[in-house]
């Protein structure tokens, strides 16, 4: 069959999407409606009232990543990401290390997703039809379909995901609006966005950044479609500005409603309800379209996992057109689309969702796998801020700009130590108490292969960083991955 049939190695299908398909899968991959419903109760958590502030403050930190990300796609179009932009910063070993935290941290997206996915399946076919079917079976139901449109081309997933962005985003904003219109709780009022709310000092608003910046997390895939988006260097970088300005300001007007729908009295309510949009739904829509914002998150997790999915597999593809994984993850079809690294990745996360719902509950899993997302793609952010300060010194000194090359990275980069701090302090509850130290084996196991690498197959090193029109040579291995 064609879609079984291996193209060359290194062969993404050029100009597959346009600029609005860029956006669209960065959009989708944000999961609007899933960040929302998810990621607002661990978040208030930690921000308590003063949510929508922290929320702005990640909104600030994304623009200023999503400004250097920019930078980079200007000159370096690519698939690779961080992972071929800090090589150019931080020279090979720099370069290894941070696709090493990418691979492990969008190899999150994927378990996270299916794992919510299939418990969110699980209670709503349950509530409205009382059929008692278990979570898994939807968990791998939903990876068998999006797998087969990861199959068929980013061009399709790009399509997928906008109708069902549209329907996501539309649903949310007219309960948003439900509940300014009705004055919320207490009334309408700006004090939520008073730092002074944040629950447990600098360290609660630590853990508020991190959930927030967790609700940005997607933006920058963009990235990833170097590639295959037509006019590449200009359309990136409206990708990834228009990702996070209008799905940021969704978002922080989704944790004003939310505070203002609680009110200032019931601080404690909006921290510890684990549905608070359910809730909220119930209070100002009644309870008979909570199915509504049930089914909206459905199709958001669904639009997120196609889009986090297709950026993750780009990655492990250039990664493996590299030699630094598998090789044969870099072989595609004759309609350029990488169907080994795709299908290798969906048969791995698919068992890590299995097992992570199996050992912490699937909306257990969720939270565990996203604090490890959460935690490694800050880290990425900080590594390709102070990338981008050492490339355009070392390499494009003429076009140098103090303040958007030199003073905000390194203010972003300040800002992001912030959730870390939250991270570490307060210890959270198990399993997530784990996460720093996983992090923590992982860079070292990356240092030891790196190790390995150049003490054993220097060359490898030297492919790292290509980008989009650089030829590598083929070697004997890659042809005869390429067979017809």
């Amino acid at each position: 069959m064609a879609l079984t049939q291996p193209n060359k190695v290194g062969q993404l299908r050029k100009n597959a999407i346009s600029v609005i398909g860029a956006v669209v899968l960065a959009m989708a991959f944000m999961g609007p409606a899933t960040s929302v419903f998810f990621n607002t109760q661990p978040a208030a958590g930690g921000a308590g009232y003063a949510l929508p502030f922290a929320l702005v403050l990640a909104m600030i930190v994304s623009a200023l990543v999503a400004s250097a990300i920019g930078a980079f796609a200007q000159k370096i179009p690519t698939a690779g990401f961080a992972y071929t932009f800090n090589t150019h910063g931080f020279g090979k070993r720099g370069g290894f290390l941070s696709g090493w935290i990418l691979v492990f941290s969008y190899a999150m997206v994927g378990p996270m997703l299916l794992a919510a996915i299939g418990a969110l399946s699980e209670q709503f076919v349950q509530s409205f039809t009382h059929l008692d079917i278990p979570w898994w079976i939807f968990t791998i139901i939903f990876a068998l379909i999006v797998w087969g449109i990861g199959i068929l081309g980013v061009s399709r997933s790009a399509t997928t995901a906008l109708i069902f962005l549209v329907l996501e985003v539309g649903v949310m904003l007219a309960l948003f609006a439900t509940i300014l219109f009705k004055g919320g709780a207490q009334g309408i009022s700006l004090a939520p966005f008073n730092p002074a709310h944040a629950l447990g000092g600098v360290s609660g608003l630590g853990i508020g950044l991190l959930w927030s910046i967790l609700f940005f997390i997607g933006f920058e895939s963009a990235g990833t479609l170097g590639e295959e988006t037509q006019n590449a260097r200009r359309s990136i970088p409206i990708a990834l500005f228009a990702a996070v300005g209008v799905i940021g300001l969704f978002y922080v007007l989704s944790g004003w409603v939310g505070a203002l729908g609680y009110g200032s009295s019931h601080v404690n309510d909006f921290v510890n309800d684990g549905t608070p949009w359910t809730t909220l739904t119930q209070k100002f829509w009644g309870p008979n379209l909570v199915w509504l914002v049930s089914l909206t998150v459905l199709n958001s997790i669904f639009a997120n996992l196609i889009s986090g999915i297709n950026a993750t597999v780009r990655v492990l593809f250039a990664m493996g057109r590299e030699g630094l994984v598998p090789r044969s993850w870099a072989k595609t079809t004759p309609q350029g689309n990488p169907s080994v690294a795709l299908t290798s990745y969906m048969v791995f996360a698919l068992v890590l969702a299995l097992l992570g719902g199996v050992l912490w509950t699937p909306l257990g899993a969720y939270g565990f796998f996203g604090t490890v997302l959460g935690l490694g793609i800050v880290i990425i952010y900080i590594l390709i801020n102070l990338a981008l300060i050492v490339f355009y010194r070392r390499q494009y000194p003429a076009e140098f700009s103090l303040m958007r090359h030199g003073i905000l990275p390194v203010l972003a980069s300040i800002i992001m130590l912030l959730p870390i701090y939250g991270l570490l302090w307060p210890v959270p509850a198990y399993p997530n108490n784990l996460v720093p130290y996983i992090m923590f084996v992982w860079i070292i196991l990356g240092a030891i292969y790196l190790f390995v690498i150049e003490n054993n197959r220097p060359e490898l090193l030297d492919a790292m960083g290509r980008a989009m029109g650089e030829e590598a040579p083929e070697s004997d291995e890659q042809e005869s991955i390429a067979t017809s």
